[in-house]
């Protein structure tokens, strides 16, 4: 949680929001920021806040309006991202006209239209959020109707076949008119339904540019400052180095997945002995088996050289090991294996980062430390700004069976009270977990704490069943140190008191937080 707010607007005044950056008044942003902080107009200013107001509001200048044609997982999460980032403009949706009722009833979209051609009509920048094949069509159709001042971009998992059709349609402006994009972020099952406004924190995103194309410049900078303040991490990659890189960390995988699980299929059929005794690593293998084949079937096509490389190179791979499965030539596979595995160098569990309320902004140590390390996988919630515990249980619940053994978890302020609540709804899994940080936890039982978070009240006070570590500042406007040592001792904890540090966040000026890197490894080496 990254802060409380408890004002209340003056019936002279507008609102303000309290961004993590300056106090900006709602007749400018009309959209409330992802992350909020409680600061009080005098100690805002040392922030530079009017430097900060055109930081933070630079988007609503460069594009006054946002057309998304593809309103599904991918569509539909930006146009959440966007919103939650504060975007104040219009984003108008494209696609089918159910599909648009249930994008604006989530606010994904403000308008929506089934005409491509109409959807266009005034926007800034342009995203086009459908499958490869659709895009390519796309840029013929409606690139030439687009304002000529418009950036358009897409999202497809393939770039070459995309930018090559960009420079025919636009020729010599092509490198002022379009630039390609892929998010590496989704999920095995797609459609608006699963779309969420955190899909892209700390998700690479690549920018593809055309020869001589620059991405500090123009609406392409524009671009990329909207992409980071929704969290996305941006890399620059040229077309053939992005397909064939895909081939190999992407397409690759699905297609051993699908692979794997046709041919579990055409051997045992549906036998239930097949689900009943699979183990995790059948579980891991195959879960991307369930990505549909309209996807797919344009990235193969598009990316068909690439891809056809790289499983001879895999079956070369394979004939090798059932040529060698008696004889020591094996062990080098798996050698060769090992050595691979990522993150293994670095850390020697899996690290569940669990935020709380309103999750964590771009400055907070759990951000930093999921940028750093691969292995730091956040714990995405449903809906930051209203949770429900049944929600929070579940998705943790999901994450904790999908991830490898062991699992330490990294959580703070709300999310150290789900952690103690998920210990009582699923004590099978407890023992994937071998211990747990927990930062600054909120003490929910206050009569001043939102109602917002009231669905977490009580504080949990049964013991943990695994190691854990409370950490706790002597300056929490939001816990005393008292209440974390009685919440500690309840758990079963070990406190740790790292004095005045506010509510342990973003704003606590703590960057990376090298001593709570030291507490995490404390407990994932089990001292």
């Amino acid at each position: 949680m990254e802060g409380w707010r408890t004002d209340a607007p003056s019936p002279k005044h507008p609102p303000l929001i309290y961004a993590e950056s300056a106090l900006i008044h709602t007749d400018l942003v009309r959209a409330r920021p992802a992350n909020l902080l409680n600061f009080s107009a005098e100690n805002g200013s040392r922030f530079g806040v009017s430097f900060c107001i055109w930081h933070n509001l630079w988007f609503h200048m460069a594009f006054k309006q946002i057309t998304i044609i593809g309103t599904g997982l991918i569509g539909g999460s930006l146009g959440l991202a966007f919103k939650a980032a504060g975007f104040g403009g219009k984003i108008v949706g494209c696609d089918r006209q159910a599909v648009l009722d249930r994008a604006r009833a989530m606010r994904a979209v403000d308008l929506g239209t089934e005409d491509p051609v109409e959807a266009i009509q005034g926007s800034g920048l342009i995203v086009l959020a459908t499958p490869v094949g659709a895009i390519v069509d796309l840029i013929e159709r409606v690139g030439p109707l687009a304002s000529p001042n418009a950036l358009i971009t897409d999202v497809g998992s393939t770039k070459k076949e995309i930018v090559d059709r960009a420079r025919s349609v636009f020729g010599e402006n092509a490198a002022r008119r379009f630039i390609g994009g892929h998010p590496m972020a989704g999920k095995e099952h797609g459609g608006l339904e699963n779309a969420e406004s955190r899909l892209f924190t700390n998700a690479v995103w690549l920018l593809v540019p055309q020869a001589g194309q620059e991405l500090e410049t123009g609406k392409i900078k524009d671009l990329r400052d909207l992409l980071e303040s929704i969290g996305a991490r941006i890399i620059r990659m040229d077309a053939e180095r992005h397909d064939r890189l895909c081939a190999w960390i992407s397409h690759l995988p699905q297609m051993i997945s699908t692979a794997l699980a046709g041919a579990l299929v055409e051997e045992f059929g549906q036998n239930p002995d097949v689900h009943a005794i699979g183990g995790r690593a059948l579980r891991e293998m195959t879960r991307i088996a369930s990505s549909p084949y309209s996807m797919w079937r344009d990235i193969a096509y598009t990316n068909s050289g690439n891809i056809e490389h790289a499983l001879h190179q895999l079956e070369q791979r394979l004939a090798h090991i059932r040529e060698n499965l008696k004889f020591p030539a094996l062990r080098e596979e798996f050698d060769r294996g090992n050595s691979f595995e990522i993150g293994k160098k670095d850390v020697a569990a899996t690290v569940l980062v669990i935020p709380g309320w309103q999750s964590s902004g771009p400055r907070h140590w759990q951000t930093l430390w999921e940028q750093q390390n691969p292995i730091f996988l956040r714990v995405q919630q449903r809906d930051w700004e209203r949770p429900h515990r049944s929600w929070w249980m579940e998705r943790l619940t999901e994450e904790v069976k999908q991830a490898p053994a062991p699992i330490v978890f990294a959580a703070h302020s709300l999310g150290c009270i789900a952690v103690a609540y998920w210990c009582q709804t699923a004590p099978e899994l407890a023992g994937k977990i071998k211990g747990a940080l927990l930062v600054a936890p909120a003490d929910v039982d206050r009569k001043d704490s939102p109602m917002q978070i009231k669905d977490f009240h009580p504080v949990p006070r049964k013991l943990l069943p695994f190691p854990s570590i409370v950490v706790a500042s002597n300056n929490d406007p939001f816990l005393t140190v008292e209440r974390a040592r009685e919440i500690a001792r309840s758990w079963g904890s070990r406190f740790v008191d790292i004095g005045a540090a506010g509510h342990v966040n973003g704003d606590s000026g703590l960057g990376d937080w090298p001593e709570g890197k030291r507490l995490l490894r404390l407990l994932i080496e089990g001292q």
